[in-house]
């Protein structure tokens, strides 16, 4: 089966990641991509829900695309890099992904606006990333994400229709509707378009349907689990990836939903020793929560450290 540019497999949104005084820990972003890298994902995302791009200003955001693209090409020159490039008008949007390009990325992460949500009905989402899409330089993965848009979901006719667009080159599937999914396969061109699941926790449900990725905060912990779902339900091995699905539902919930990114950086932190807080507003875990999510996720890490080859 023929593949858009950006190819199939997990693809890692990193944290981004600071220092006691909350400025940009560089140090800590070049270990992160250094382990990274030999674990078998496809690439990178900088910036996305998971790297705080909402709480940075242009400058660091330039910084870290910068920085981590040197890294990436240091490391694993193969890795896909893809940026998060989201803003209230499409204008500030379009920017954002010349200032990606400028500072390496080859892909944009782009949500749709949510600021005046009444008012983005199905036409204002199509003008919108129709419209970045004519102008950005790189290709676009639409981020379809309603629990950080206020309750905004695409729909599959806007996705369809949007999925013609020459520099519009997949979506990322946060909303969970597996059923949405299955229907974007039946009605989309995967040369063209790439179906990428949006969390570790129904990854092999998506593939089952037709997604041919991932997206999952929870690759910072356990990249090789994720690969590992891929390359079993490829191989045929529905019952060992199933029995590991479910060990990384476990997983996604600890680390990544019950807190958040901040549960994400605890577990690193722990696992590997960087990681840090969040920036405020967002609050760090207690020492009781850390432990709460650190006892999850050990209970999964000696399958992780099974996988490396």
């Amino acid at each position: 089966m023929q593949l858009t540019a950006l190819g199939k497999g997990v693809f890692v949104p990193i944290p981004t990641f600071f220092d006691s005084n909350e400025n940009l820990d560089i140090p800590s972003l070049e270990k992160h991509i250094k382990m990274l890298a030999r674990t078998g994902i496809s690439g990178i995302i900088f910036l996305g829900s998971m790297g705080e791009a909402a709480h940075l200003t242009l400058e660091e955001r330039e910084q870290v695309i910068r920085a981590g693209c040197q890294f990436v090409k240091k490391e694993n020159p193969s890795f896909k890099i893809i940026a998060g490039a989201s803003a209230p008008s499409a204008r500030q949007t379009i920017q954002l992904c010349k200032n990606a390009a400028d500072a390496g990325a080859e892909f944009a992460l782009v949500l749709p606006p949510s600021y005046y949500r009444t008012c983005m009905d199905n036409q204002a989402v199509m003008t919108y990333f129709s419209a970045v899409a004519d102008s950005s330089p790189i290709p676009l993965i639409i981020y379809n994400y309603p629990g950080v848009c206020q309750g905004l979901d695409i729909s599959v006719d806007v996705l369809v229709e949007l999925s013609k667009h020459k520099n519009i080159i997949g979506v990322k599937a946060t909303d969970g509707n597996i059923g949405k999914i299955g229907y974007l396969a039946e009605h989309t061109n995967p040369s063209e378009f790439a179906l990428l699941a949006g969390s570790a926790d129904f990854f092999l449900p998506a593939l089952a349907v037709g997604a041919v990725g991932l997206i999952p905060g929870l690759g910072n912990i356990l990249p090789r689990c994720c690969v590992a779902i891929q390359r079993l339900f490829e191989n045929g091995e529905m019952e060992k990836a199933r029995s590991l699905q479910t060990k990384l539902v476990k997983a996604d919930n600890a680390a990544a939903r019950w807190y958040g990114l901040a549960g994400v950086k605890a577990a690193l932190q722990h696992i590997e020793g960087y990681g840090g807080v969040p920036r405020n507003p967002l609050r760090p875990l207690t020492d009781a929560e850390k432990g709460r999510v650190v006892e999850v996720i050990d209970s999964v890490m000696d399958i992780e450290r099974s996988l490396v080859e």
